[in-house]
């Protein structure tokens, strides 16, 4: 193509017609020129289609994460509601006088129940390595950002109360020991899949008229008890970030279709 060019070029010169050449050779640089910006937008048409790829793989994986952490935040949430509706009733309980029961014995050990909840954040932290203006929405991007390091990071140390003295656990641990018995009388075989079946004796509630008017035991439960409101209550609110941010992707992915 370019020797053809070349060739009309030098026959236009070769018989005087220079105003000739010199508009061909203007309509020459033109349709290079033309060629040249067709190829940068075929170009740009490519590694906008890459991008957009890259960025909907992206929000898919994040999406496939959340709802998995969703599901685990969700089935957290109905253990711990189980374990506050039967605190709560042991409270009243203990109030009331109540005769000593399995119930009792169960809502005692139970009240103590912690659960940690472990986020799947590897659609995230591929983000992080990839680099987080890969997402072109900047408000979806920022919400994502702090549902991750902050809302499910938050969760995943169910607000600090791990750590800290006044958690389920550390509260109400030592009255376990301090009134719980083993029953020799109610022996019952485990079986593990390692081993063969051992016999682990039934505990019980022992001294119990002591127990029932232990004022430590009283403020140790009701403190549980709000604490493990407080956790309902954040987990929650992290479910309904989670969901707003699934929303996002969701509204976000249909547009990369388009």
């Amino acid at each position: 193509m370019i020797k053809f060019f070349r060739q009309i070029r030098q026959n236009l010169l070769s018989e005087g017609k220079t105003e000739k050449y010199f508009k061909y050779a203007i309509g020459e640089i033109v349709l290079v020129v033309i060629g040249i910006l067709i190829a940068l937008q075929i170009n740009n048409w490519n590694e906008n289609r890459k991008v957009k790829k890259l960025e909907a793989q992206i929000y898919t994986e994040l999406k496939s994460d959340l709802l998995q952490t969703r599901n685990d935040i969700n089935e957290t949430i109905s253990e711990h509601r189980e374990i506050f509706k039967s605190s709560q009733q042991l409270i009243t309980d203990i109030y009331d006088k109540k005769s000593n029961s399995q119930t009792m014995y169960e809502s005692l050990t139970t009240s103590s129940a912690e659960f940690q909840i472990i986020p799947k954040t590897s659609a995230f932290e591929n983000l992080k390595n990839i680099g987080l203006n890969t997402l072109s929405n900047d408000s979806l991007r920022i919400a994502i950002t702090n549902l991750f390091q902050l809302n499910l990071k938050r969760l995943d140390d169910e607000l600090g109360m791990r750590q800290a003295e006044i958690n389920m656990s550390k509260l109400i641990q030592p009255f376990l020991f301090k009134y719980l018995i083993a029953d020799y009388s109610q022996p019952t075989k485990y079986g593990f899949v390692h081993s063969d079946s051992i016999a682990i004796y039934k505990l019980r509630i022992a001294n119990y008229d002591k127990f029932l008017n232990d004022n430590e035991l009283m403020k140790a439960l009701q403190l549980a008890l709000y604490n493990r409101g407080k956790i309902i209550d954040e987990e929650i609110e992290t479910v309904k970030a989670v969901d707003s941010v699934i929303y996002g992707i969701e509204e976000e992915l249909l547009k990369l279709k388009k």
